[in-house]
């Protein structure tokens, strides 16, 4: 697995896209693997620790089964796809696996082909709350959403687009929107009452 053996800020792969690298790779470049490596590797960690909070021997080893099996899958990326989702997808599957194998996974699946209209909501209770404050009440109202929804919105944060998720989630955009929305509403619920209680 590359570390940081190059300095990514003096590299002229970093001024690179995606495609550019990626290619680059597949043409026997190592270190252009690296700076995908490093352009993302961030991202993904992130990703896995609030996917899966607490259990930091299983993100790490998700982690790094997902970079081996990217160097694996490489040679059939689509360059039409986003390669952080594209990643994401490889964890999200590994992650499933893993459950499966030790029959633990939870189905939390809000099936339903029907269009959700989102309504901006203009009631915030905690819009006058200290930010750092929000912020980690936040982060622990996400921690308790169910699997399926807390990854949806984890995905959002990191700029994945519905229809990405949904293949991802391998479900219907309708079954991703309804989980956003589930999201959201009990992200709300749990807020409402955190401010409650504080106050």
């Amino acid at each position: 697995m590359p570390n940081a053996l190059f300095n990514m800020e003096n590299d002229p792969k970093r001024e690179l896209s995606d495609s550019e690298l990626i290619d680059s790779f597949l043409k026997d470049e190592l270190s252009a693997f690296e700076a995908l490596y490093e352009r993302y590797r961030k991202q993904l960690y992130s990703y896995l620790h609030r996917l899966l909070p607490g259990q930091h021997a299983l993100v790490d080893e998700i982690f790094q089964q997902t970079w081996i099996r990217v160097i694996n899958q490489l040679s059939g990326y689509r360059h039409n796809q986003k390669f952080l989702a594209w990643v994401i997808r490889i964890s999200h599957n590994l992650a499933i696996d893993h459950f499966r194998r030790n029959r633990r996974e939870e189905t939390n699946d809000f099936e339903g082909d029907r269009n959700i209209l989102f309504s901006e909501e203009k009631y915030e209770p905690w819009r006058k709350i200290d930010r750092e404050e929000l912020s980690a009440a936040l982060e622990k109202c996400i921690q308790k959403l169910p699997d399926e929804q807390r990854e949806v919105f984890l995905l959002r944060q990191e700029d994945v687009g519905f229809k990405e998720i949904a293949k991802i989630q391998d479900c219907s955009i309708n079954t991703v929107l309804g989980r956003m929305q589930y999201a959201i509403r009990n992200l709300q619920k749990q807020l409402s009452e955190w401010n409650f209680k504080k106050g």
